[in-house]
């Protein structure tokens, strides 16, 4: 009796064994390949700054005498004495690199001429003259322009000329001398020192501390949810033609980066400024990233698509119970438990390919590991049947259109944000194209390239 009970045991243990089918994991699984580095794109952002030029001016103004005295006595000839008085500056943008600047002049003059003279006086009676003294003073328009350009310490040069000196009310010629002419010589001198100040001030607008605030925000990481961290990296800096508005300074930052997107957080330190180089208009924005996807998400996906399916060689069959997704290296291996005719455990490997059109993942050249097709060869022969093989590598497609779709919102959703110091990014992306697969121990990297637009604003 005793005997009977061990045989029953005996039979029942080798039955078992040859029903359930276990062989050993791959023996590359859950190996990977190093990680690609990320490839480095260029894009080209621009800031559009605008200054008030307005305090500019008015310290300009306030450096210039609003009135000017002078004489010029001779014994001989014309003697007089002259006064100039100057309403505010005139400003007005004149567009692309240009500013007029309009002086009002008031003048007046009086003395006398003394046709002939002896021992140093006047020999003749000498007839006066007076104008503007105990008249309105006579009016005189000049226009100033200046011609600026930025220099590559960010600071101002400007080149300020006169354009026109006009007469508004030209006095008749005295004593055979035009006063007119006469005294705008003597007003020279004045208009170059107004000129001057001019220049001097507007080489004092420095344009670097309207611009530093964004180039410092803009080397700080941007969070985006379920991407990762995104790090614009600007390097080089520049600065578009000048254009003048009215009473406003309107220009573009231009600046290169190099962005990059990381799952960590990137702790770079801020940068000071360079110096500026050659601007170029904007040309897009791009940024290169790996989305992670799961394997456990992806593993309940293709469960979802072999489940219930009934995967039949002649009489024998099989039903997948469960389905694991691992790394094998550069190969995409897959776990799958089942039960039919036989139960156990099998190991395959594939390559994942994306097709861009349909944003999924497929399995191409699915095949049994070495150890599992030993054991098949064996025990099992009827499963490495082709049509089963066929049939799995089918059902081995993974839709990543949400995991896509969500990430070219929350990609959008950082681009359109307001940061600190005013600053705001406006952008969208309107295309992710897969480059790449990589495979890691728990998760699918799809290396994504996304192009689009992006600028910044500032208050």
């Amino acid at each position: 009796m005793k005997t009977n009970v061990i045989f029953a045991l005996g039979a029942g243990i080798i039955l078992a064994s040859c029903g359930s089918i276990k062989p050993e994991p791959p023996s590359n699984m859950n190996q990977t390949l190093a990680i690609k580095e990320l490839p480095v794109v260029t894009s080209n952002l621009d800031i559009p700054i605008e200054v008030n030029m307005v305090p500019f001016i008015n310290m300009a103004d306030s450096k210039v005498d609003k009135s000017f005295k002078g004489s010029d006595k001779p014994c001989e000839g014309l003697r007089y004495e002259y006064k100039l008085d100057r309403a505010p500056f005139r400003y007005q943008g004149l567009g692309l690199g240009k500013i007029g600047l309009g002086l009002d002049l008031k003048y007046a003059a009086k003395g006398e001429y003394c046709a002939a003279c002896i021992g140093g006086s006047c020999a003749v009676p000498a007839p006066g003259f007076d104008i503007g003294y105990s008249e309105p003073m006579k009016r005189v328009k000049v226009e100033i322009q200046s011609n600026l350009k930025i220099k590559n310490d960010y600071r101002i040069q400007s080149q300020t000329e006169i354009k026109e000196i006009k007469p508004l009310d030209p006095v008749k010629v005295i004593f055979g001398y035009d006063v007119t002419d006469l005294l705008l010589k003597q007003a020279q001198p004045f208009i170059k020192d107004a000129m001057k100040s001019v220049d001097q001030e507007i080489g004092k607008l420095d344009l670097k501390p309207y611009i530093k605030p964004a180039f410092d925000e803009l080397q700080k990481e941007i969070y985006i949810d379920q991407v990762g961290y995104l790090s614009l990296q600007p390097k080089e800096l520049a600065i578009s033609d000048l254009n003048f508005d009215k009473n406003i300074l309107k220009f573009n930052v231009g600046i290169k980066a190099t962005p990059a997107i990381k799952s960590t957080s990137w702790g770079s330190v801020v940068k000071p400024m360079p110096n500026l180089s050659t601007y170029k208009p904007s040309g897009g924005f791009e940024v290169v990233t790996d989305l992670k996807m799961d394997f456990d998400s992806l593993s309940k996906q293709v469960m979802s698509m072999v489940k219930g399916q009934k995967f039949e060689a002649g009489k024998n069959f099989i039903f997948v119970d469960d389905l694991k997704l691992f790394a094998a290296q550069e190969r995409l291996g897959v776990e799958v438990k089942f039960s039919g005719s036989k139960k156990g455990v099998i190991f395959l490997t594939g390559k994942p390919v994306f097709d861009s059109e349909k944003n999924v993942v497929h399995v191409e050249d699915l095949q049994f590991d070495l150890s599992t097709k030993n054991i098949l060869l064996k025990s099992a022969k009827w499963l490495l049947n082709e049509t089963i093989r066929k049939k799995m590598q089918d059902a081995m497609t993974m839709d990543l259109t949400p995991q896509i779709n969500d990430a070219k919102k929350a990609m959008n959703a950082s681009l359109n944000q307001q940061l600190s110091n005013g600053i705001a990014l406006k952008g969208n992306l309107n295309t992710l194209k897969v480059t790449d697969i990589q495979i890691l121990q728990k998760e699918l990297f799809v290396r994504a390239q996304l192009k689009g637009k992006m600028s910044v604003s500032m208050k």
